[in-house]
C-alpha cells in the first residue's frame, strides 16, 4: 500500500469544477487498499470546508485526510506554549480564522499588540489592511505566510493569489515570511507522520513544479505532475533538473495506468537490490 498525497486546485478541480477522471480515479486507489490525503496550500478554506465542497463534487473525504495551509497555520502556532499564548494579526478567509480560533489562538486586531503577523489568501485585502500589517511586523511580529503562491487557477484562468500581498510586505518591511505551505516540507512531513508513511512509500501528485513537485523532490518521495492546472507543457520544457518531476500525466485519469507501471518498476528494482 501507497500513501497517495494530492494537492486539491488545478488537480482536483478549477474552481467550482471537478476535472475529468478525479471520481474513477481515487476510488481506483482506494480499492487497491492505497491510502489517499489532500496537502493544500489553499487558506481560504477549513477542513470543514474543503470537505463540504468535496462532498457537494462527489468525493467522500474525511477531515483526518485534508491538510490545507489554514490547519497548517494552526498547528504551526498551536505547537509549543509560548506560540499558543501569543497574540495574532491574520490577513485572510473565513477558513483560516476558523482554524485558529478551534486551534484555541489568541487573536488580536491591533498592530501594537500582534506577536505574530499571518497572512494568507485575502480577496478582500487593501491598503488599510497592508498598512496594519507592516506596522505589526516593524513592530516587531514575527511574519508567517500560509504560501507563497503567486497565482491561483480558477475557470476563467488565473487570478493572483497571497504570494502577490506576501511579497508587497516583504519588499516594503525588509523581513522575509516563514513559510508553512509547499515548497518547505512542513506540510508533507505532517501528513506522513499523521498517516504513518515513510518516503519510500509516498507519491506526490501536484500542478506546480516550484511548489508541489520542488517539495517532493527535497522529501525524496515519488512525483507526479498532472498538467491540469497551473504549469504547462511549455513550462515543464523549461524547468531546470531539479524541478523535474518522476512522472507527467495530462490528468488524473492516467494515473491507475502510471501505478501499475511504478508498481512493476519499483518491483524490478527491489529484487536486483535483492
Amino acid at each position: 500500500m501507497s500513501l497517495y498525497i494530492f494537492d486539491l486546485d488545478g488537480v482536483i478541480y478549477r474552481g467550482e469544477r471537478l476535472l475529468p477522471g478525479v471520481k474513477e480515479t481515487l476510488s481506483k486507489l482506494r480499492k487497491r487498499k492505497d491510502r489517499v490525503s489532500f496537502l493544500t496550500n489553499n487558506s481560504t478554506l477549513s477542513r470543514s470546508g474543503f470537505q463540504k465542497k468535496l462532498t457537494q463534487m462527489g468525493i467522500e473525504v474525511s477531515l483526518e485526510d485534508l491538510f490545507p495551509s489554514s490547519y497548517l497555520t494552526a498547528i504551526y502556532l498551536g505547537h509549543k506554549t509560548k506560540r499558543k499564548n501569543s497574540k495574532v494579526l491574520v490577513f485572510g478567509e473565513e477558513g483560516l480564522f476558523e482554524e485558529l480560533n478551534q486551534a484555541g489562538i489568541k487573536l488580536t486586531s491591533k498592530a501594537k499588540d500582534a506577536d505574530y503577523v499571518v497572512v494568507g489568501m485575502d480577496r478582500k485585502f487593501n491598503f488599510e489592511k497592508l498598512k496594519l500589517a507592516y506596522e505589526a511586523i516593524l513592530n516587531g511580529a514575527k511574519f508567517v505566510a500560509t504560501n507563497k503562491d503567486v497565482t491561483y487557477p480558477t475557470e476563467e484562468g488565473t487570478i493572483p493569489a497571497v504570494g502577490a500581498i506576501v511579497k508587497a510586505l516583504e519588499v516594503s518591511t525588509h523581513k522575509r515570511a516563514l513559510l508553512l505551505g509547499k515548497p518547505r516540507l512542513f506540510g508533507l512531513k505532517t501528513v506522513m507522520k499523521c498517516k504513518g508513511y515513510t518516503a519510500a512509500d509516498t507519491i506526490l501528485v501536484g500542478d506546480r513544479l516550484e511548489t508541489d513537485i520542488l517539495a517532493g523532490k527535497r522529501l525524496k518521495v515519488v512525483t507526479v505532475l498532472v498538467l491540469s492546472g497551473i504549469t504547462l507543457e511549455k513550462m515543464l520544457q523549461k524547468a531546470p533538473s531539479s524541478l523535474k518531476p518522476d512522472y507527467v500525466i495530462q490528468s488524473l485519469s492516467d494515473l491507475p495506468s502510471l501505478v501499475t507501471i511504478h508498481r512493476r518498476v519499483r518491483g524490478d528494482e527491489s529484487k536486483r537490490k535483492n
